[in-house]
């Protein structure tokens, strides 16, 4: 009888011992439930507005008065006078130098060099007492380059990826350096009907205006060609565009919750993108700690 109590007691204290580890076991895993914080990621947002977008094609050429003319003497002879100097402006007709022919003997009297359009004398070729000749019957060097500089002209080589963008009539952008931030308003006025078999490049041609001839034949310049352009539309930073499964996304904030929203995407620039289908205006959208960010996950808004 002794000897069945011992048992009965040692069964006990297994029991009990087991018993208060489980308890204690049950415990600690519920206050470390209780005590664990969950995780937050911090991001940066910007609100949905609205604004104007452009679709461009880059390029870069060489700035070309209208209409350039080499003017060439119709006698031989020497150079002797410039009536008008480089810089300066000339009516169609009028008179730009002066020849002395070669025969003094014969008395003739001075040929005279006339401007054969309006514009702007760009360059002499020659200098004062150089001799001058024909262009007929073998080229020769002109004397002197006459430029209309009222309206300029680039001529670019579009590649052909961007072939189909271009029309006749698409506004012009164009940057030089002499005018840091100043840009500088055209067209597209001609557009080659054939790709050049050698470099698969189609010639197109941009005239710009140039009443103040500020831009100067000879400048390098950058353009945009802008194919596509919509005003007033809804936009975000291009960044804030993720893609998952094949599908555009981007996360928005409400409250401290980050949310996952599938979008439908228009035009875009460099910049910026079109947003035409599931994100309203005014809504915060992360562009900052949204790569491997989850819906619903916790965001602290400002903390990159």
């Amino acid at each position: 009888m002794k000897g069945k109590s011992v048992v009965l007691i040692v069964v006990l204290l297994v029991v009990s011992l087991v018993g208060y580890r489980i308890i204690r076991y049950n415990i600690a895993k519920r206050n470390i439930k209780d005590f664990t914080e969950e995780k937050v990621t911090f991001v940066k947002t910007v609100p949905a507005g609205r604004g104007d977008i452009e679709e461009i094609i880059y390029l870069n050429g060489d700035i070309r008065g209208l209409r350039e003319v080499d003017v060439y003497t119709r006698v031989s002879g020497k150079l002797i006078k410039k009536i008008k100097e480089e810089g300066e402006s000339v009516r169609k007709g009028e008179v730009v130098a002066l020849i002395d022919r070669d025969e003094p003997a014969l008395g003739f009297t001075k040929a005279e060099v006339k401007a054969p359009i309006k514009g702007t004398v760009i360059r002499y070729y020659v200098d004062i007492g150089d001799s001058v000749i024909p262009q007929e019957p073998m080229p020769q060097e002109p004397v002197v380059n006459i430029a209309y500089m009222d309206r300029v002209k680039i001529v670019v080589n579009v590649g052909e990826k961007d072939i189909a963008k271009l029309r006749k009539g698409e506004k012009v952008r164009v940057s030089v350096d002499a005018y840091p931030g100043e840009n500088f308003l055209g067209q597209v006025v001609k557009v080659a009907p054939a790709v050049d078999p050698r470099s698969r490049k189609l010639k197109v041609e941009l005239e710009i205006e140039n009443k103040d001839h500020r831009l100067k034949p000879g400048m390098f310049a950058d353009v945009e060609i802008i194919y596509n352009e919509h005003s007033n539309v809804l936009v975000v930073p291009r960044i804030a565009i993720l893609e998952k499964e094949g599908k555009e996304i981007l996360f928005t904030v409400e409250g401290s919750r980050a949310r996952l929203k599938e979008v439908k995407i228009g035009i875009g620039d460099e910049e910026k993108i079109e947003i035409f289908e599931g994100l309203t205006e005014g809504e915060s959208v992360v562009i900052e700690g949204n790569y491997g960010l989850t819906d619903g996950a916790k965001v602290e808004v400002g903390g990159i």
